[in-house]
């Protein structure tokens, strides 16, 4: 064995340095002789506390009480942070800095930690204080909210379209009455508030003990009368208020509901919601929660064991952010009474061609909760034209070049015709404003070797190019055809292609503007046309004008004709599908009068010019209605 020949201070030192490679946590070796504050910190953050030493108390109980004190804050994470410690003899003192997250603002405060060192090893002397220098053995904190107003959605004048409205709750208090008598009275009160009675009766019989179950929630001035609910036990209605458009359903796929947080919500973001909280459940209410609900208030207070709680921090209420739309209260009216009878899903968008400004996104009843307006995705048939018709302008065709429109076309062997409905005059070669305002099919697929970059044309017209900066909406897609029958499908609106109502509104408004119209749903998010797309020239949108005038004075959409004021353009489109093993048609109209263009989509009808014509014609001719 070899003998250490080393100094015997050296020799005193490494045995220092190895033993306090033993030590754990707080335990003092260091160069200063001093407690680490690593472990501490830790366990001030998470609650766990099995890596501190402690003085008198086990980290069990330590962990249990930290947990108990903390418990009413909610799920929040603290940020702390441990000066160095004021060492005097074997007593020590750290000063701790406290950061909690509640809402509007961090709640911050200072403890003081005391620590003794004993046999060379430093424990924490433990207590509530640590926690927080105003608490005693035994007291809590409790976080209370108060949620803000939530702000209104705003129509393109600046006035509210969905504000706070006033309602009335009807719902049977189980507080009052027996689990028996809530469930009869859940059966009266269903009969007369028009709701469920099975379903409702179950919710009640379901519910705790003291819940207060609600039926129905009615505006103020479309609810029953309440003096019947003196008759049935535990029947309440309660005033309040929601947020809500100036009539049920108002724009609702597009603008969204409100109401109470769901588990879902909540697990998809942890932390963020309380389960009383109010919340945007779809729609902009649901894009723009975060803005619209602004940030609650928080009061932060020690509770004794015994006496009122104590107020320690309070912050007040943040508003939530108005958020500003272009659209127009009149014509989204207008727009949905439009499309009241129509019992297929169906859509019109109303776009302002000067800017792009979105004046109206409305959905028929036969649509649902889905956007159609803004997210539909189905073939827009001869619509398609408008895209066809600036590319051959491009390949250096006027309004008066011929095209060949044949009574058939056969590519690859399938057969492509015009509709039951065209014209036998207009068969042959005919001018291209003929060709678009009859709709001939034929002359599109035969001339689709002139046509060209169709894609760049539809670009150049608003399609294509992305989503409406703040939205989720389609921009429309012309995939790359696998097949020369796709590809002739296509130059018809038909084959893969897809859009949507407010891109083929954008079409012809483009035409309409006299250049690339961009739709826009919020004025502080103006749309930007790319550098890679070629703008619509003030001379082609001319000559596009004049040839979409065609469909009108004497083509498909001649039912337009009689629209008054300013002259109208438009086009067509009935594009076919199969469903069910059935053929069916989706029927289209575009038109644009004034600065004002529109898009009628109906998913199922006989063709664009008798199913979405009249529509189209009815939202045109209310439209100059003041």
């Amino acid at each position: 064995m070899r003998s250490d020949h080393r100094p015997h201070w050296i020799r005193l030192l490494m045995g220092a340095a190895v033993a306090c490679a033993l030590v754990s946590s707080l335990a003092a070796c260091s160069a200063t002789d001093q407690p680490d504050t690593t472990a501490l910190r830790s366990a001030l953050t998470s609650g766990d506390f099995s890596k501190v030493r402690l003085n008198g108390a086990s980290a069990e109980q330590v962990g249990t009480e930290y947990s108990a004190i903390v418990a009413g804050l909610g799920k929040i994470t603290p940020s702390v942070k441990i000066d160095a410690p004021k060492i005097d003899d074997d007593k020590a003192s750290l000063r701790v800095h406290w950061s909690w997250p509640v809402g509007n603002g961090d709640w911050t405060y200072t403890s003081t930690v005391k620590a003794t060192k004993k046999s060379d090893t430093w424990y924490v002397d433990w207590s509530a204080s640590v926690i927080q220098p105003d608490l005693d053995a035994g007291d809590v904190l409790r976080r209370t909210t108060k949620a803000p107003p939530r702000a209104d959605i705003l129509g393109g004048d600046g006035q509210a379209l969905v504000t706070s409205r006033p309602v009335v709750i009807f719902g049977i208090d189980k507080s009052h009455v027996t689990p028996e008598q809530a469930v009869t009275s859940a059966a009266a009160l269903a009969r007369l508030v028009k709701v469920d009675a099975k379903d409702f009766a179950a919710r009640v019989s379901g519910g705790g003990t003291k819940q207060f179950v609600e039926a129905i929630t009615y505006r103020k001035q479309e609810a029953p009368s309440t003096a019947e609910l003196a008759d049935i036990p535990g029947a309440l209605a309660i005033s309040s208020t929601m947020q809500l458009g100036p009539y049920r359903g108002f724009a609702g796929p597009v603008l969204g509901s409100v109401g109470p947080v769901t588990a879902e919500i909540m697990e998809k973001n942890p932390g963020t919601y309380r389960a009383t909280d109010t919340v945007g459940l779809s729609g902009l209410e649901q894009r723009y929660d975060s803005d619209l609900r602004g940030v609650a208030g928080v009061q932060i207070s020690r509770v004794p064991k015994s006496g009122d709680p104590v107020k320690l921090f309070t912050a007040e209420p943040k508003p939530g952010e108005p958020l500003k739309t272009t659209l127009d209260q009149r014509l989204q009216t207008l727009a949905e009474a439009s499309l009241r009878d129509i019992g297929p899903a169906s859509a019109l968008v109303a776009l302002r061609p000067s800017d792009g400004a979105i004046l109206a996104a409305a959905n028929g009843p036969g649509t649902g909760s889905f956007d159609a307006a803004l997210n539909g995705q189905v073939p827009p048939g001869s619509t398609f034209k408008m895209f066809d018709t600036l590319a051959l302008l491009r390949a250096g065709m006027t309004a008066d070049s011929k095209v060949d429109c044949t009574a058939e076309a056969v590519v690859d062997g399938y057969r492509f015709v015009n509709d039951s409905w065209y014209p036998k005059s207009a068969i042959g070669k005919i001018s291209l404003k003929t060709a678009i305002g009859h709709s001939c099919n034929t002359a599109m697929i035969n001339a689709r070797s002139t046509i060209g970059d169709v894609a760049a044309a539809a670009q150049s017209l608003g399609f294509g190019i992305g989503t409406i900066p703040g939205t989720d909406s389609f921009a429309g897609e012309i995939p790359k055809a696998a097949s020369e029958t796709e590809a002739a499908a296509d130059v018809i609106g038909q084959g893969k292609v897809l859009a949507s109502p407010v891109v083929m509104a954008a079409g012809i408004a483009s035409i309409q503007a006299g250049h690339t119209v961009l739709p826009v749903l919020f004025p502080s998010q103006p749309a930007k046309l790319p550098d890679s797309v070629k703008p619509l020239t003030a001379d082609e949108a001319k000559q596009l004008k004049d040839i979409f005038r065609q469909p009108v004075v004497d083509g498909t959409a001649v039912g337009l004709k009689s629209v008054p004021g300013a002259p109208v353009i438009a086009k067509t489109g009935t594009a076919e599908f199969t469903r069910d093993g059935k053929t069916m048609v989706h029927a289209w109209m575009v038109a644009a009068q004034d600065d004002l263009a529109v898009a009628v989509f109906v998913d199922t009808g006989s063709s664009g010019a008798d199913t979405a014509g009249p529509i189209a014609k009815r939202f045109l001719t209310g439209a100059q209605s003041h």
